[in-house]
């Protein structure tokens, strides 16, 4: 009996634990405080969205809203051409990689020739169109580069076009069910899987006037698409402008600037007031400053005319009392430093490189400020711009140029392609925040073997070493033929 009832009591316990951990948690037990639907957070707009329609669901009015700011708006020009400036520079440019250097040569030679004439329109060189595409990325959300394969422009050497097209070509309210299994998902044809096989393009602009129908659409091959945007959910098929955080400051702060600046301008033109001990009737008729009646215009408003900086001679009696100069209040400048920052946070840019305004840095506060924000900068080269857009430009390149006949392939070119067509993709090197300090930091590990002297002049120089060595060889010789040689302090100091 004893046996038996301990075992009872112990089923029971663990009943009764059970029904504990299953019951509902109440309100005050809440593990986060971010959780709380009381009166203070109750009214916190958070709607549940699935990853495409957070991307979507109000895409249009916000692209609208950043082209404006844009458009209108200096902090966010100067933050959107910072950001395409450091992304890009003067291009990121390929470096092949394939294991026949003769072939690597003939491929970057051709390049070379080529970025040129790679746009359909004839406007934009590769590299202007890598920047063209970043400034679309932020401003628009995205962007989409067609391929146009077998089209060659005037004295291109490779017959191969890229055609830059605005995110808007690409409707965002075309929701569809195909016949054939496959989903139209705000322009994005993805199959039952989730593979991405499709995009449809207006075939002129919506805005342009020529109505935003699906008769003027047109469907084109993924194969044949570069989607540049940056996801910001796992599973968004279209993206988000740059800066959304930070439109509404940006608007509403640069609203109150230019109401601050008309009341400045229209109180400008008072200097003081003049006061009597008594007015009488008919002293409203007159001018106060130039004794002459007032007049009117065509709708009966009082006229004064009034010069900036005018003192009038006064009468018995009369006092004059001095306007103070304007200002805008005390801590004015730390509230426009503080929204400004949060300008500059919500579009990703350094407050200092977008206002100009260096007050209280110095070299150490702007190293850590740059080297954090080039961090940032790599990251998105890396994991976005490169292997979406510069990557895919260079393999159709090499394979347009290779079935052209426009470079000779190695025999194994077909059955080897993944090998031939590798390449790096460096963009122009950051300069040093302190050259010599920066200078002397890389000699020390490139002397104690920390890093080669190959990967200190690729990253920090943005250059090739064999380039380099080829360089200074041919200056070497240039200088020897010349007898410049026994000149250069380099050289002398090295006898010492």
């Amino acid at each position: 009996m004893g046996k038996r009832s301990r075992s009872r009591r112990r089923t029971t316990t663990k009943v009764q634990h059970t029904r504990a951990l299953s019951a509902p948690t109440p309100a005050t037990q809440q593990a986060y405080e971010a959780a709380g639907v009381g009166r203070r957070l109750g009214k916190w707009d958070a709607p549940d969205l699935s990853p495409r329609e957070a991307a979507t669901l109000e895409l249009q009015i916000l692209r609208r809203r950043t082209r404006a700011g844009v458009r209108n708006n200096p902090w966010i020009a100067r933050s959107n051409n910072v950001a395409v400036s450091n992304e890009i520079g003067t291009g990121i440019t390929p470096r092949p990689a394939g294991p026949d250097k003769d072939f690597n040569g003939a491929l970057l030679e051709l390049w070379h020739d080529y970025v040129d004439h790679c746009d359909s329109d004839g406007l934009l060189s590769v590299y202007a169109m890598q920047a063209a595409a970043v400034s679309t990325r932020r401003v628009s959300g995205e962007a989409f580069i067609i391929i146009r394969r077998n089209r060659a422009a005037r004295n291109s050497p490779v017959p191969l076009q890229f055609q830059l097209v605005e995110a808007d070509l690409c409707p965002v309210d075309l929701t569809i069910i195909k016949s054939t299994g496959n989903s139209i998902i705000t322009g994005v044809e993805i199959t039952p899987g989730g593979r991405v096989v499709a995009y449809w393009f207006y075939k002129s602009h919506p805005a342009d006037g020529f109505g935003a129908n699906l008769a003027n659409l047109v469907r084109i091959k993924s194969t044949d698409v570069i989607h540049h945007f940056i996801p910001t959910r796992h599973g968004a098929l279209r993206g988000v402008p740059a800066g959304v955080q930070s439109i509404v400051r940006a608007y509403t702060f640069d609203k109150y600037e230019d109401a601050e600046l008309v009341r400045k301008e229209s109180r400008a033109s008072f200097t003081g007031v003049i006061r009597r001990p008594d007015y009488g009737a008919v002293d409203y008729k007159f001018d106060p400053i130039s004794g002459v009646p007032i007049t009117t215009d065509g709708d009966g408003v009082p006229m004064i005319e009034m010069e900036t900086g005018t003192f009038p001679s006064l009468l018995p009696g009369e006092d004059v009392s001095l306007f103070d100069g304007d200002d805008a209040g005390r801590g004015y400048a730390d509230f426009q430093r503080w929204q400004m920052y949060g300008v500059c946070a919500g579009e990703g840019t350094p407050y200092q490189l977008v206002t100009g305004d260096y007050t209280g840095i110095n070299d150490r506060l702007w190293r850590a400020i740059m080297n954090q924000y080039h961090r940032e900068i790599e990251q998105t080269q890396d994991l976005y711009i490169i292997p979406q857009v510069c990557r895919r430009m260079w393999i159709e390149f090499v394979d347009r140029a290779v079935m052209s006949g426009a470079v000779d392939a190695p025999n194994d070119f077909a059955q080897a392609r993944t090998k031939y067509i590798r390449a790096k993709h460096r963009a122009p090197a950051f300069k040093h925040i302190h050259p010599t300090q920066d200078v002397q930091a890389t000699v020390l590990e490139i002397d104690n073997k920390l890093i080669s002297r190959q990967k200190a002049i690729d990253e920090r120089r943005g250059e090739v070493a064999e380039e380099v060595d080829e360089q200074r060889a041919e200056d070497a010789k240039r200088e020897s033929a010349l007898g410049l040689d026994q000149l250069l302090p380099s050289d002398q100091n090295k006898g010492k």
